[in-house]
């Protein structure tokens, strides 16, 4: 399989390890990632807000180039996931946006078809390539129980996004317990980390990710594994202000699923991504061979 990687804005500048964890465990799953010179996507609020037709030319642009490779393109930012998908599903039913969107292209020489499908690394990982593939890639089991975060903007519009249930998301938990993890069930699993709002409301926006955290913590996880990088740093980040903002003590590792698939592949390097991480990871493993070996045989 191969793929027009796009790991976004967001991941590139500011979470380059687990941009690493992808290109790390990539080719153990069969997966090329090709780099081409994408913009930003653009941004799916801010860009959008102050001019649609702006954000449609942008996206185009990126789906565009794409197109000239025959490729689809792979996201790993749900930001950047939901932009594209929702901006090519714009161009794709309307024709008048199709009409001017090309108008723009034709002045730099580039033509929107829509024969590139825009694939978030979540549902390539859990709806093409599968758990049970994945659980052949295990090396290492990780005894780990974690809480898991899929993200506003991966989920919704779910009619257009089709990457997960928006009312009840399970596809992140099959991945991480493909793994040897528990996931864990938590009160406001769909509730949003607080980002959204960051610029307008900071208050308020930390008030949102404090109730998220305390959700969390109530069923006692080890960490948390989400699929957006804007939450990773909500969590990972934010968690320090709540604490000092609320006189709260949370101390949650925060993961990208790729960073523990590395891990569970025992792929060497995993110690440079996990030393990126503000909050200490602390990440128990257990050989497998070494634990079978272990095991008592039965009398």
């Amino acid at each position: 399989m191969k793929y027009a990687f796009f790991p976004g804005c967001t991941m590139a500048y500011r979470l380059p390890f687990a941009e690493k964890s992808i290109r790390m465990v990539a080719p153990r799953l069969g997966v090329e990632l090709v780099d081409l010179p994408f913009t930003c996507c653009p941004e799916p609020n801010g860009v959008r807000s102050f001019s649609d037709e702006t954000w449609l030319v942008f996206a185009a642009r990126n789906i565009a180039l794409a197109e000239e490779g025959k490729l689809d393109i792979l996201t790993a930012c749900a930001g950047c996931h939901e932009s594209l998908t929702m901006a090519k599903h714009e161009i794709d039913t309307k024709p008048s946006r199709r009409e001017v969107v090309n108008q723009k292209l034709a002045d730099i020489g580039m033509e929107y078809k829509g024969s590139s499908s825009i694939v978030h690394l979540h549902q390539l990982l859990h709806d093409k390539i599968g758990t049970e593939e994945i659980e052949k890639k295990v090396v290492r089991q990780i005894p780990m129980r974690v809480v898991t975060h899929s993200g506003c903007h991966l989920l919704r519009p779910e009619e257009v996004l089709q990457v997960d249930c928006a009312e009840a998301p399970v596809k992140l938990d099959n991945l991480v317990e493909s793994l040897g993890i528990e996931s864990l069930e938590y009160m406001d699993k769909t509730m949003c980390c607080g980002a959204g709002v960051r610029g307008q409301a900071a208050e308020t926006s930390f008030a949102v990710l404090k109730e998220k955290l305390t959700s969390m913590m109530m069923v006692n996880p080890d960490a948390a594994v989400v699929f957006c990088p804007t939450c990773f740093i909500s969590f990972e980040s934010g968690q320090r202000i709540v604490n000092r903002t609320f006189g709260t003590d949370f101390n949650l590792p925060v993961y990208y699923y790729t960073e523990l698939l590395a891990v569970a592949m025992d792929l060497s390097g995993v110690e440079i991504i996990l030393a990126g991480h503000r909050v200490k990871p602390d990440i128990p493993l257990l050989d497998k061979a070494a634990q079978e070996t272990e095991t008592p045989s039965a009398s």
